[in-house]
């Protein structure tokens, strides 16, 4: 089955040239058509169009969003809604269909129905209407909730999951909405799922028949909700440029260190603990031009006192304190004191602040610290938290090694 194909390839971490350049169709529903998410599909599609082509598709009952989303050259879906019958007819299909499933409490599915409203909403089928182009090898779409998804993105969701299985490609879902809910049937669908937070990722590994279920990173994850922004984007278009920049493997952990010339000191301190753990780690430091001390930058400072501690890190990278936006892609900020980068991305992102002078806090995402101990027991728990996260462009091409199911 595609699910146990899936999990074969699990492992697979980097974009890799196929043979063809196969293809990926992403359906675009009604509420995923804000700007910022616009934006960054276009960013997407062009930093992947080496290896794959993104086709976009929208359906024709949310045609209305053609102009919004034209710069992505979408193709307007065909569906096709059918009814069955009257109402007591559709009673007598459902009751035909559920006949063997029964209710713990005795009733069977069929007689709720009857119960409940003569089974008075018509069976409705909604088809597409449209052949799979060749080299498909995956489709990407949104997967709906009751609470806030439309009865029509809800039909396209379950026409195009079916239409997947028809055609023998994976069907990978991915949160826009909250999944850490009890409505499961829907997350259920798709061959696999891509999550937004670590509550549904959680919640959906235990509740899910697959094993196929992955976490975005932030700077990823920030981008597919009503209420991101320029900021967000902008902190995913960084990360893409640093991490080829400064060749950073995809498994290895990224703190970002607000470094500040009056802290000298506390820095190399800190950095001589958090070089014990220095191999899985690149360092981003935060400087400012103005931060000049007799004649060396605040770079030549930093690399001239720490010069012993920064071999023992996997790599490092500098990074101007007025642009803040490319904290998003780090996992965490560690930082000597609670400062201007702290107060900025604190919403986003875990702020460990180790200070012995201080006393313990924690507040949301802010936390102080006073121990090295717990100094790197938290950063070994965001080493580990790392591992389980995974950008799109690696589950898009875990799609292209998996090829079309044959089973």
């Amino acid at each position: 089955m595609i699910c146990k194909r899936i999990r074969t390839f699990l492992n697979f971490t980097g974009a890799e040239i196929t043979e063809n350049k196969k293809k990926i169709i992403w359906l675009i529903q009604s509420n995923q058509t804000t700007p910022i998410i616009i934006d960054y599909l276009k960013t997407l599609k062009t930093r992947i169009e080496r290896y794959i082509d993104i086709l976009f598709w929208i359906p024709d009952t949310a045609s209305d969003k053609m102009k919004t989303i034209k710069v992505l050259n979408p193709t307007i879906l065909k569906t096709t809604t059918r009814i069955a019958g009257r109402p007591y007819q559709a009673y007598l299909a459902k009751r035909e269909s559920l006949s063997k499933e029964r209710l713990a409490q005795g009733l069977t599915i069929a007689d709720v129905l009857l119960l409940d409203d003569l089974g008075g909403s018509n069976v409705r089928r909604t088809t597409l209407d449209v052949d799979m182009p060749e080299d498909t090898c995956g489709l990407i779409l949104q997967v709906p909730t009751p609470l806030g998804s439309s009865e029509m993105e809800e039909k396209n969701f379950h026409s195009a999951i079916l239409w997947a299985k028809q055609n023998k490609i994976p069907a990978i879902g991915y949160e826009l909405l909250p999944l850490d809910t009890k409505w499961t049937l829907a997350p259920s669908l798709p061959d696999g799922i891509i999550t937004r937070h670590n509550e549904s990722f959680e919640h959906l590994k235990k509740q899910l028949s697959h094993d196929n279920v992955w976490l975005l990173p932030v700077y990823e994850a920030a981008i597919f909700s009503s209420i991101s922004t320029d900021f967000h984007l902008n902190g995913a278009k960084a990360c893409y440029h640093y991490k080829n920049a400064h060749s950073i493997s995809a498994d290895r952990t990224i703190l970002y260190l607000p470094h500040n010339v009056a802290m000298v000191y506390e820095y190399q301190e800190m950095i001589k603990i958090l070089s014990r753990l220095g191999n899985r780690l690149h360092l981003m430091f935060g400087f400012g031009k103005d931060q000049v001390r007799g004649a060396y930058s605040q770079e030549e400072t930093i690399e001239l006192v720490c010069e012993k501690e920064l071999k023992n890190f996997a790599s490092y990278s500098f990074h101007d304190a007025n642009i803040p936006w490319e904290m998003m892609m780090a996992d965490a900020v560690i930082a000597c004191s609670a400062c201007f980068n702290t107060e900025i991305i604190e919403k986003e992102l875990p702020c460990i602040i180790f200070d012995p002078a201080l006393p313990p806090m924690t507040r949301g995402n802010k936390r102080r610290v006073t121990t090295q101990k717990t100094l790197l027991k938290i950063i070994n728990q965001i080493i580990t938290a790392h591992q389980c996260k995974r950008e799109f462009t690696d589950i898009l091409m875990l799609l292209t090694r998996l090829g079309k199911n044959d089973d």
